[in-house]
């Protein structure tokens, strides 16, 4: 009997092998790397968003890898993949959040991936994700990075977010006859950037050596994934000038398109069907053309062996697939209290069960996209400010801003602090419980701080190290401020390590950010508004102009801080905010702010991640739309960045503005 995939197989024999350097990243749960169709591969899991407890192998996961990596029928078999955990197995129904799809693309960058499989999504109305989601989307389409996702097993002309993003690549399913699937959706926003491909009847044999066969769009995504590995693979090989990003627009352009009379309905054909013979001929058509006339022609043995070059998909941040295999002792130099931020510790309970795949989302969850509706076993455990350790991985860096607020994160912590003040209602009351914390700072660690952007938690702080108490201290004392009559647009930068994560009250995961005191700082708008017209020497400013300025500055800087990008935006912007000079000139010519742009610096130390942060301020009233610009270089190659140029400014029209 043919299987279903054979038909792909056949035809990406001739592109030959895959490239052993383009890094694959799945955004999933956590694979059974020990299986034996996985075992002995260059795979590996990112541990930063990792419980601290041992997390069973997730099936659907498994899966993914198997088709994609699997040594029997992975069609990228070669490649080395990083897992990207999202959902892990609980009492509930598996489900995650675009913050958490958005944390995982930013890891996958870091990295240095050139493919991101995604077998995820929200239902949506519209082809828009959140804030953070479309900037991690964004970011992975500057740096050349394709996003492969499942458009979802609704049945309906419906779309799901990430896949409806026009920058990424959405997948249907279709059956061996090229149908569309009766649960693959379909809708306007998959016309242009979507596919279909096999994802019905799809052989795979389970880490116990059974047989079985799976359908749904997230196995065409794993398909789709596969596929275009190969192709970037080749184009490597024969030193194309190509990136992932072309190969999407060749697998689109590609694509069988829908006849009209013989299809039922084109609009569930999405951009066309997934056609192999096709792609690869069009990837050497394109190849050709846009490599240069002197370029050399490769040789028959780097055609035939994989050349052993390397993809120009996110270059600025890439890693040997060794480095994640091996692991990484953490960078020389790191303090103390960083440190012990890696170290294993921490004790939490255990919750076991089932979930059911066809379970219904609640508003606001991703959920994988699998028609499986096979139940996973669960003994997720969670744990309360754990820290997430094995693999011996690098600590991510993050340097975020937002404000500070609190959680009990679960009833029996929260009765623990009710019995040590003897009093519920001052429990329940912010000022009294400020009050009482900062009289006895060992209680605070009871309590789960939370950083919050536009009133969402994107992190928990945890201080850890011989400033612990101090760092609880600022913590306290910032909440405290953002409490006064004057407290408005309260905000905190702080700069650390991610690793692991807690719950919160109410079910929420959150990772775990291990803070730097040296870089912690907070501030208010009265405050901010009064420096700025100090340094101005202008008392008779409106305050509402600084007001705007900062209200502006602040939804630019809405970003979770992760990227080298994110980070020196923010902490350029918060050296702009202590020293109140950056924007005091321009409060005072009336200016407003136009832009912020972030580049990589040309100019740069040995060893170090450099970039050049620029803030534009134009005249709105002024014909010429002369503005004044602040540049920053920043290195943010340790926890705490530094600024290794000075800021300048000068007057210039502002071309197009």
């Amino acid at each position: 009997m043919v299987e279903v995939l054979d038909p792909v197989f056949r035809d990406l024999a001739a592109l030959g092998p895959a490239d052993d350097t383009l890094l694959i990243g799945v955004v999933d749960g956590v694979p059974d790397l020990e299986c034996a169709d996985l075992s002995g591969e260059k795979l590996a899991v990112e541990t930063t968003m990792l419980p601290a407890a041992d997390i069973p192998p997730d099936p659907h996961a498994t899966d993914i890898f198997l088709l994609v990596f699997g040594k029997r029928r992975g069609i990228a078999r070669g490649c080395p993949g990083l897992a990207l955990p999202v959902f892990f197995l609980s009492s509930a129904a598996p489900r995650a959040s675009q913050m958490d799809i958005a944390r995982a693309l930013y890891m996958a960058v870091e990295h240095g991936v050139s493919i991101v499989n995604v077998s995820a999504g929200q239902k949506s109305s519209t082809p828009e994700a959140g804030r953070h989601l479309e900037d991690a989307l964004d970011l992975c389409n500057r740096r050349g990075i394709l996003v492969v996702a499942a458009a979802g097993n609704d049945g309906c002309a419906c779309l799901h977010v990430p896949a409806a993003v026009p920058t990424v690549l959405a997948v249907g399913a279709m059956d061996r006859e090229g149908r569309p699937l009766d649960q693959s959706n379909w809708g306007d926003g998959y016309a242009s950037n979507g596919l279909l491909a096999p994802g019905a009847g799809l052989d795979l044999v389970e880490p116990d050596g059974t047989a079985v066969e799976r359908t749904g769009t997230s196995y065409a995504t794993a398909v789709v994934t596969g596929v275009a590995a190969r192709l970037l693979s080749a184009a490597s090989r024969h030193r194309y000038p190509l990136d992932a990003l072309d190969i999407r627009s060749i697998l689109i352009d590609s694509a069988e398109p829908c006849v009209p009379g013989a299809d039922d309905d084109c609009a569930r054909i999405l951009a066309g069907r997934l056609n192999v013979e096709a792609a690869i001929a069009l990837l050497h058509e394109r190849g050709r053309q846009a490599r240069r006339p002197d370029a050399a022609e490769p040789t028959q043995t780097e055609l035939s062996n994989g050349g052993g070059l390397t993809m120009n998909a996110g270059t600025e941040h890439a890693v040997a697939p060794s480095a994640l295999l091996d692991g990484c002792p953490a960078p020389a130099g790191v303090p103390a209290m960083e440190q012990q931020a890696c170290s294993c510790g921490g004790s939490g309970s255990c919750s076991c069960g089932k979930h059911d795949d066809n379970e219904e989302a609640d508003s606001g969850d991703v959920r994988p996209q699998s028609a499986a509706g096979e139940g996973r076993e669960a003994a997720a455990e969670v744990v309360q400010q754990g820290c997430s350790c094995g693999g011996g991985q690098k600590p991510q860096l993050v340097y975020s801003v937002g404000s500070l607020w609190f959680d009990f994160g679960s009833e029996a912590r929260y009765d623990a602090i009710v019995q040590r003040m003897n009093d519920p209602v001052a429990a329940n009351n912010p000022p009294m419980l400020f009050e009482f914390l900062s009289g006895f700072l060992p209680a605070a660690s009871g309590i789960t701080f939370i950083l919050m952007q536009d009133q969402i938690p994107v992190y928990a702080i945890q201080p850890a190290g011989a400033f612990a108490l101090d760092t609880y201290r600022a913590m306290i004392e910032a909440m405290q401020t953002s409490l006064d009559p004057v407290g408005d647009m309260q905000r905190v930068a702080v700069p650390g390590l991610v690793s692991g994560t807690t719950r919160l009250t109410n079910g929420m995961i959150l990772p775990v950010i291990y803070p730097d005191l040296r870089g912690m700082v907070k501030w208010r708008a009265a405050e901010l508004a009064e420096s700025a017209k100090a340094a101005a020497g202008a008392d008779g400013v409106d305050d509402a102009s600084i007001f705007n300025f900062l209200n502006r500055v602040y939804d630019e800087l809405r970003n979770l801080g992760i990227s080298s990008e994110d980070r020196a935006i923010n902490f350029a912007a918060t050296n702009a905010y202590q020293a109140a000079t950056a924007f005091a000139d321009g409060v005072t010519r009336r200016l407003e702010l136009y832009r912020i742009g972030v580049k990589k610096s040309p100019i740069c130390r040995p060893d170090s991640d450099c970039w050049d942060v620029q803030l534009v301020m134009f005249d709105p009233e002024n014909d010429r739309r002369a503005g004044r610009f602040y540049r920053f270089t920043v290195d943010v190659s340790e926890v705490m960045p530094v600024t290794v140029g000075l800021m300048r400014s000068w007057a210039a029209p502002l071309a197009g503005a």
